[in-house]
């Protein structure tokens, strides 16, 4: 178990919980997401929304959601664990130029993809607790890159949004 005084090389802290918390939280929205999609033949009681909106018109949100949920978390995995530094370092080009937690992101995309698949109201809302996790446990690693990394990382904080992508940089 890795104390909270304890930093992966060249990386801030993550929450002390990140993991387990990530793990329950993803396989408690799978759980609800499953039970939700099968009990839409049975009970109809949260997925409502599956007779406002027609299936196919699902299809397109659902992949985009997929696949750009897909590209943060590959592309910011390889910008935190590709490369070795021996000082901590900025990472503030690609991914990281649009949104400060595009790792982060990248999950609650995927599972917002499965949402569309078959929208449900318990879904929806575990998906905002989820982000609501999310957003506590960015807050508190933010906190200490800004230990770490200080005006540097403040500055960034300034340039770059906490979670709503800027996929055009102003040069």
């Amino acid at each position: 178990m890795v104390k909270v005084s304890e930093k992966r090389h060249g990386l801030g802290s993550e929450h002390p919980l990140c993991d387990k918390i990530q793990l329950i939280m993803l396989i408690l929205f799978l759980v609800v997401w499953g039970i939700d999609s099968l009990s839409f033949f049975i009970f109809r009681y949260s997925t409502v929304l599956v007779d406002v909106i027609s299936f196919p018109a699902l299809l397109l949100p659902s992949f985009a959601s997929l696949v750009f949920g897909l590209y943060l978390v590959a592309k910011s995995h390889k910008a935190v664990f590709g490369e070795a530094h021996d000082q901590p370092k900025l990472l503030d080009s690609g991914v990281y130029s649009w949104v400060r937690h595009p790792m982060y992101l990248g999950i609650l995309m995927c599972c917002l993809a499965f949402f569309f698949v078959s929208p449900s109201l318990l879904s929806i809302g575990i998906l905002l607790v989820f982000f609501i996790i999310y957003n506590k446990m960015t807050t508190y690693e933010e906190k200490s890159l800004t230990q770490i990394l200080g005006e540097e990382y403040i500055a960034y904080k300034k340039r770059v949004p906490k979670w709503f992508p800027k996929l055009f940089s102003r040069s």
